[in-house]
């Protein structure tokens, strides 16, 4: 890690921001950064900065045309029998998707984080819960300047993290891995997974670290 937490907090939130983008619907601009590999480079950039270890053998970079690449995302992520093959909603992935989109939306309403919905994206759609740990970790950065409580939104971060990523982000990766027809998509699963392991190692050791007693702290029942 760099000894700037400042610099720490700002490359992960900018690291969540760009997971984020490759589960967005498919666009133009988006499509161009992916094929320039101008995101895989904004990508491992941050993850340096970070020192989280990326299992990768070169930049992730998308390789087919436009048009193969929205077929493939709509095939993964949005239909199929009985339902997307693939879902990008954590709900899916639990024994009980209304406790987990209730618990999801407590999260969001603590921290005042109001997410854009979407007649097919409801509050645990993971560009929802990476936009969340990113908009906590600006909440961490501004309470660094002296703007507020560092340690509730540190906290909230390591517990969101492990109960609504790494929960059931490795089983999304296995997912994407097995059925997907471009190597792209792969490649960002498996990164995202490592990224969200290599993050919840560091927000266990940075709330042990601080092991602060504040009044007001969070508290997620």
């Amino acid at each position: 890690m760099t000894s700037n937490g400042n610099d720490i907090t700002g490359a992960r939130g900018t690291l969540y921001r760009s997971l984020l983008e490759p589960f967005q619907f498919p666009s133009t601009d988006l499509n161009e950064q992916f094929m320039s590999g101008a995101w895989g480079q904004r990508l491992i950039a941050n993850a340096e900065i970070l020192k989280y270890d990326l299992p990768l053998t070169d930049v992730p970079m998308l390789e087919s045309s436009q048009d193969k690449y929205q077929v493939e995302f709509i095939s993964l992520f949005e239909v199929g029998m009985g339902g997307a093959p693939c879902p990008l909603h954590s709900g899916h992935y639990s024994k009980d998707r209304m406790r987990t989109l209730e618990e999801v939306v407590r999260f969001y309403g603590f921290f005042e984080y109001s997410p854009d919905r979407s007649p097919d994206r409801f509050p645990d759609h993971i560009t929802f819960e990476l936009e969340f740990i990113a908009h906590l970790a600006d909440l961490q950065g501004q309470a660094a300047n002296g703007q507020g409580d560092a340690l509730s939104p540190l906290r909230a971060q390591r517990d969101f993290v492990t109960r609504h990523l790494t929960s059931w982000l490795p089983q999304l990766t296995a997912n994407v891995v097995q059925r997907g027809q471009i190597r792209f998509f792969s490649q960002v699963v498996t990164v995202l997974n490592a990224c969200v392991a290599g993050d919840q190692l560091y927000l266990d050791t940075r709330v042990g670290e601080m092991n602060l007693e504040t009044s007001g702290e969070y508290q997620h029942g």
